[in-house]
């Protein structure tokens, strides 16, 4: 894919994100900070026979974060909890698909690291 219509692709998902908002009665919410970027997500899942039902999130991040919640969100609808701890931080840039310096991986997994502590609250 050019390079331009992909850019174009992340914009629009940053302009209309999947899955952002708020659950009424989530089965876990975590909520995260990348203190060297200042992003920070509340991520909400309801869970029902360990499989994710529906997933929201929402907080004040940059880009890469917003996009990597968007997408991410849209994948772990419908998998289970097991699936879930299984997921690395490759796995999320395989998602997202960008390249990214060091320092914005971070902004990129932030998403997971909320997803990871959801489901080890859930599972304990």
């Amino acid at each position: 894919m050019d390079d331009n219509l992909y850019r174009e692709e992340l914009m629009e998902i940053y302009k209309h994100p999947s899955n952002k908002g708020v659950l009424t009665n989530p089965s876990v919410s975590v909520h995260k900070y990348n203190p060297l970027c200042g992003d920070e997500i509340n991520l909400q899942l309801s869970i029902e026979n360990n499989k994710i039902k529906d997933v929201r999130y929402n907080g004040s991040a940059c880009m890469i974060s917003l996009v990597s919640s968007s997408l991410l969100s849209d994948y772990i609808k419908g998998k289970t909890l097991n699936d879930m701890q299984k997921i690395t931080q490759d796995d999320v840039l395989k998602i997202i698909g960008l390249n990214l310096t060091t320092s914005r991986i971070k902004c990129a997994t932030l998403v997971l690291d909320a997803l990871q502590d959801a489901v080890k609250s859930h599972n304990s």
